[in-house]
């Protein structure tokens, strides 16, 4: 219910534990993260697609297993709620040292500040759907927008990366304004269509407005962010230890993914979230309780348009080419699965599934061809038996529970008031 979240999320619960306690369940929570890391490591670095394939199976049965054991699962739940700072801490800390493991193949490092701009993105989408519930197909358009602005700027004119980079944002986020303002006259899937044409449309021009983005030639020599006249592809040297560039260009998308998050977090607490949760939930009444609602709807299309933007410009510049096939409409397709899987609306499921889709893939190239078609058939399995995503919100776990009580009351024959102990919020 709402007013569950908000005592949730505003009031501080007082903790009673002592200072033994919380040492120990820190010690038990820290634990399990650096476990886990450590089981990501291991299978990130496995280069057989075989191994990589069983070592995902392992991962989904040890998924499934931990479903079935729900005193586990409230266990972990109630010590992230309880120590959250310092899981967050935690998390940072390990993604800080990532690099550091694999210093002999920069190809992983490379993985991983990949995986970084898509998480960027996807959290721009997830503002467009997980808070405000606007289904956008055609999100590589802004990602499209903000790599051909801040390329071009810094091609044609010189201009440093750093003043590029929330150009191409803020050119993306016009992008934005200018799908939302005539596709608001419809909704649901029809405004899904309305933004899969649009893509497609973007992408033709992309093609054939050479003189804006070079048509099929693509943007070439795109140089790299420098500070201080220092770029981003000359490796860091600490006395013998040298230190691939790759680094560079992880640690930059980590920052800007870590700002992400926090504006996301402080966007789904303010004011102008709960009016987006209130048009997701229910547009009419919203419209009844004042809501502007065609404000607001643009007003989400273009900010998380402007961080797909952002997500461009990294990419533009840490790759050094842009090309009109690096923005198709499957690259919208996953950048919205990730959001999807993940779990709509989960600020943390985002980034889990933006990347899970990014690496998943890359580490299954030995298939080729059927990579994707094994892909495809995962995504279909985990809508089958997941449709909430890996990590749903809060208020989407307790309205699926809801749901599913509802159904096996109404398959029972018997009236939910005649179900002894059900809570109200479960009856229909």
């Amino acid at each position: 219910m709402p007013e569950v979240d908000f005592i949730d999320t505003q009031v501080a619960r007082e903790d009673t534990r002592t200072l033994a306690e919380k040492a120990r369940d820190r010690l038990a929570l820290g634990g399990c993260q650096v476990a886990l890391f450590a089981a990501f490591l291991v299978g990130i670095a496995l280069e057989d697609a075989i191994l990589v394939t069983g070592f995902l199976l392992f991962i989904v049965a040890g998924a499934v297993g931990w479903g079935r054991m729900p005193k586990l699962n409230s266990w972990a739940r109630n010590h992230l709620a309880r120590d959250k700072r310092f899981a967050q801490l935690v998390l940072l800390a390990l993604l800080v040292l990532f690099p550091f493991v694999f210093l002999d193949n920069p190809y992983l490092i490379h993985l991983g500040a990949l995986a970084a701009i898509f998480a960027i993105m996807a959290l721009g989408l997830n503002i467009t759907l997980g808070f405000c519930g606007l289904l956008d197909v055609g999100f590589a358009v802004y990602f499209a927008a903000g790599a051909y602005a801040s390329s071009q700027l810094a091609v044609i004119f010189d201009v440093s990366f750093w003043i590029g980079l929330p150009i191409g944002g803020l050119t993306a986020a016009f992008f934005g304004f200018l799908v939302a303002w005539p596709a608001l006259r419809v909704s649901d899937h029809y405004l899904a269509l309305v933004t899969l044409g649009y893509g497609l449309i973007m992408n033709l021009l992309h093609r054939n407005f050479t003189f804006l983005t070079h048509g099929t030639d693509g943007v070439i020599n795109i140089p790299p962010p420098s500070i201080f006249g220092w770029d981003f592809v000359t490796p860091i040297e600490i006395g013998d230890l040298e230190l691939p560039f790759q680094m560079n260009f992880y640690f930059l998308a980590l920052i800007i993914t870590v700002l992400t998050v926090f504006v996301s977090i402080r966007l789904r607490d303010s004011n102008l979230g709960r009016q987006w949760e209130a048009i997701r939930e229910d547009e009419v009444a919203a419209r009844c309780f004042g809501v502007n609602v065609r404000r607001l709807k643009i007003i989400a299309f273009s900010t998380g348009a402007f961080f797909g933007g952002i997500g461009g410009a990294v990419f533009a510049h840490m790759i050094g080419f842009v090309h009109p096939d690096n923005f198709v409409l499957l690259t919208s397709i996953m950048i919205l699965a990730m959001v999807i899987i993940g779990g709509m609306g989960n600020i943390a499921g985002v980034v889990v599934g933006a990347v899970a889709l990014t690496l998943i893939p890359e580490r299954l190239r030995e298939f080729e061809d059927l990579r994707m078609l094994l892909f495809g058939g995962a995504l279909v399995l985990i809508m089958i038996y997941r449709p909430q995503g890996l990590f749903p919100n809060s208020r989407r776990r307790r309205e699926l529970q809801a749901e599913k009580i509802n159904t096996l009351i109404a398959e029972s024959g018997r009236d939910d008031a005649e179900a002894p102990g059900l809570p109200d919020e479960v009856k229909v």
